[in-house]
């Protein structure tokens, strides 16, 4: 029988098959046609690329150069259609904040919590490919938590996102104060964790998150876990979306290092009982042009095409 140390070594061997080039944030090359996305960072790294975490945000009001010649879903990041940075400006007062957020309007604050085995820029260039792709609406804001940025840091990262509970709570507390709109949580993987532990510790405190939306694609949580944080946090928003993979190679090695039967991500038998809990679920396992399957809503041109059309618009 395979031992711990070693299935882990195997996983992660086969989750790196194939890998590209890391997303990093570089300028533009000239010549390229993109579009300017404004994002607002807020992260708990000590620095862009490092893992180690630091007490408290720093925040960053950024310009994300997205090509415009590129397949929807898909985040290059070599060559002349590579997603970059244009602009970035630390912001550190709370006027500084909101003035990079913008005035409070009908969209909602959108925010981006990204999952496991990320760069600082590839969970920035991720929300900005969606909020492309998509049409999406409002300001936006991509909680950046420190992770191994390898596929064979998954123990790391799982660690980091608990650990940066703390972090995302001081964000909700600093949002309350700056904006006065509505909010969607948009979160994938290890971030629906660690999005999920934050909004119940606001609720224990007698501090809850007022969201309009919230939207969980494919998380990394044990179902028994997830029962126990959704009746936490319980009365759901009015807008509470699960998105569900029954071919999610990634949660299929998540559940075996857990020695668990499964992950909410890739429950697709349980989707009666995740309804139940006040979740519209949509089970994505028949959808195959998805560029990642641990993140089809976002990599699929078909189901990016479905939600320009049928939500954004």
């Amino acid at each position: 029988m395979m031992n711990r140390r070693a299935f882990i070594a195997t996983s992660s061997a086969a989750l790196m098959s194939g890998c590209t080039a890391r997303g990093l944030f570089t300028a533009p090359i000239i010549g390229g046609v993109f579009d300017n996305q404004p994002i607002l960072m807020a992260t708990n790294r000590a620095s862009f690329e490092s893992s180690e975490h630091i007490d408290g945000l720093n925040f960053y009001d950024l310009d994300v150069a997205v090509p415009r010649n590129r397949i929807p879903g898909e985040v290059p990041v070599e060559g002349e259609n590579a997603f970059a940075l244009s602009r970035q400006r630390q912001v550190t007062s709370d006027q500084d904040i909101k003035r990079a957020l913008g005035p409070v309007g009908g969209d909602p604050l959108v925010i981006w919590v990204h999952g496991f085995n990320n760069t600082s820029a590839e969970a920035v260039y991720r929300q900005a490919q969606m909020v492309q792709d998509t049409g999406m609406r409002g300001p936006q804001l991509s909680f950046v938590w420190p992770s191994a940025s390898t596929a064979s840091g998954y123990l790391f990262d799982r660690d980091s996102a608990l650990q940066s509970r703390s972090a995302l709570e001081d964000l909700f507390v600093r949002l309350g104060r700056i904006w006065g709109g509505p909010i969607t949580l948009v979160a994938h993987s290890l971030g629906c964790m660690l999005a999920m532990e934050a909004l119940v510790r606001m609720r224990l405190k007698n501090q809850p998150v007022v969201l309009d939306s919230l939207i969980l694609l494919q998380p990394d949580i044990a179902p028994d876990v997830f029962n126990a944080q959704v009746n936490d946090i319980s009365p759901l928003p009015k807008n509470s979306l699960l998105v569900v993979s029954g071919r999610d190679r990634a949660l299929f090695v998540s559940a075996r290092l857990a020695q668990a039967q499964n992950r909410v991500g890739a429950d697709v038998d349980d989707v009666a009982a995740y309804e139940a809990l006040g979740f519209r679920v949509v089970d994505l396992t028949d959808i195959r042009d998805a560029e990642n399957n641990h993140l089809v809503a976002l990599t699929s041109p078909t189901v990016l095409e479905f939600l320009r059309d049928n939500i954004a618009g």
